[in-house]
């Protein structure tokens, strides 16, 4: 009986971790290939261990989403509220792949990525 619930939660957890794998592909697989390009505003860095975390605000359709932007390079964290070029997925909404060296400092792209007057001048 006991192996029995072992082997059970052995394959729990190994369905688990290969299903994360699998989805965090598709994601990635979807950003890369199918993503579409807009504008995010940086607004956070958050450093834990050796991670970190850099998430950016950005509209899809009129609806704000914020998301993390993927690994920054050294000394990004200084470009707080500042405008990068981003590319989010449709399918899987909310996961983006920030372009940290493709800065957008033109307001009439940034307005028309959805951000407001007040949202570009609260740098």
């Amino acid at each position: 009986m006991k192996n029995r619930i072992l082997v059970s939660f052995l394959i729990i957890i190994l369905s688990s971790i290969i299903y994360f794998i699998v989805n965090g592909y598709m994601i990635k697989y979807d950003i890369e290939n199918k993503g579409k390009k807009s504008i995010g505003k940086f607004v956070l860095q958050d450093n834990y261990g050796k991670g970190q975390l850099n998430y950016f605000i950005f509209y899809i359709d009129g609806k704000k989403y914020k998301a993390n932007g993927g690994r920054s390079p050294e000394g990004f964290s200084k470009n707080t509220g500042k405008f990068y070029k981003i590319i989010y997925s449709e399918k899987y909404k909310g996961h983006i792949k920030a372009l940290f060296n493709e800065p957008i400092t033109d307001t009439v792209i940034i307005l028309k990525a959805g951000f407001s007057k007040e949202e570009i001048n609260n740098n």
